[in-house]
């Protein structure tokens, strides 16, 4: 069941003649679209995007485009196929926002805007090795959400993208902090900050309030002392937006990094048992987890009878799949020809998420677990 969209209000906009709304209504078909995201219905939120961007005549289409796309790649870091779509619906942005600045240094609106543009630009250029451009963009994010809220402390919501902006600036790469004293454009970092930041969105912002708890939580993980909290922070959000998938496979594995093997099984169930049962691709993904869980109750025969349920959606349609879920995919199958005695067959697969990970991202615990796994067999 959705949660706090009506139809008919939903409808209603979608139909009304633009002439018919104001400023606040563009705002509030935005607020019920960022609504539809969180519940996952992607579908809906596209129909939300295109009447704003045919119809408002400031680019908060262009601005909810690119959310949209974050929102994707988050799940999917080595998705391609948004590249012209971000770079399009910043390049809109900004032609928009720059020009107002240039009229006026304290235009709150221009500040917010630009300041979103160069976020989606600098998370671009980041997953791209791109650095030198993301932390040009990541400074200029900065200054110009710091800007916005200086100008109309009312604008909460510039703190979510600040908060994460703070946090990766200040969690960079180690080879990349090592130079930082020689790059003068990688922005300032300040964790203590970031948190804040997203805890204030939290608490009162507009329509990103339960973006930034999604985004406090994966920051909390970080710190193992924290995860309890993450963990808590996950189960509100998949109490209060049940249809989201996405939510409910984050707890799942949030679960199996504190190694709550019962407990996340106990998900698992509570997952495969709900209103709107998953489909696959994402049912094979939940199975990963349960099959490691399986595997840390030492329960090798459910393990293995689990594992051999993901293999066609494994072995078919891989290239459609998060690369994140196809190396958990890997490291698992690896490590339980490992505890079947298929040592040969398993130092390939360790070998082959080692060459996977020259090209593209791969989780550093993945990457360490595979040299281990060179090194010695995988035992429970």
């Amino acid at each position: 069941m959705k949660l706090s969209i009506r139809p008919w209000a939903f409808f209603l906009f979608i139909l009304l003649p633009a002439k018919l709304l104001a400023d606040d209504a563009y705002l509030a078909l935005e607020r019920e679209g960022t609504l539809l995201r969180l519940q996952g219905d992607f579908e809906d939120a596209a129909l939300i995007e295109q009447r704003l961007l045919e119809d408002s005549e400031d680019p908060v289409g262009h601005i909810f485009a690119l959310n949209t796309i974050i929102t994707h790649l988050t799940w999917d870091e080595t998705d391609e196929s948004y590249d012209d779509q971000l770079q399009y619906h910043a390049d809109k942005v900004l032609d928009w926002c720059e020009p107002k600045l240039d009229h006026n240094r304290r235009d709150a609106k221009a500040h917010y805007y630009c300041g979103q543009a160069n976020f989606a630009l600098a998370y671009f250029h980041g997953l791209k090795g791109s650095y030198y451009k993301a932390g040009r963009r990541g400074t200029n994010c900065i200054e110009h959400l710091e800007a916005a809220l200086e100008a109309d402390p009312s604008l909460v919501d510039a703190k979510m993208h600040l908060g994460v902006s703070y946090y990766v600036a200040d969690n960079l790469p180690p080879f990349i902090k090592m130079f930082s004293r020689f790059l003068w454009f990688i922005p300032s970092g300040n964790s203590e900050k970031s948190l804040s930041y997203l805890r204030d969105v939290i608490a009162s912002g507009d329509q990103y309030q339960d973006v930034a708890r999604y985004i406090y939580a994966t920051l909390l993980l970080e710190d193992p002392v924290l995860r309890i909290e993450a963990e808590e922070q996950l189960r509100a959000l998949v109490k209060h937006y049940p249809d989201n998938k996405r939510f409910q496979l984050r707890l799942i594995s949030v679960l199996m990094m504190q190694d709550d093997y019962e407990g996340t099984l106990n998900a698992m169930t509570a997952y495969l048992n709900s209103d709107s049962p998953p489909e696959e691709p994402n049912l094979s993904l939940a199975k990963i987890w349960q099959v490691r869980a399986y595997m840390g109750l030492k329960k090798i025969e459910l393990a293995n009878q689990t594992f051999a349920e993901t293999d066609e959606v494994f072995d078919v349609s891989s290239d459609e799949l998060p690369g994140w879920s196809v190396a958990w995919h890997k490291l698992t199958d690896g490590q339980l020809h490992d505890l079947a005695n298929n040592r040969e067959r398993a130092r390939a697969i360790y070998e082959e998420i080692l060459e996977i990970a020259k090209s593209t991202y791969v989780n550093e615990v993945i990457i360490e677990a595979a040299k281990s796994g060179l090194l010695s067999p995988y035992t429970l």
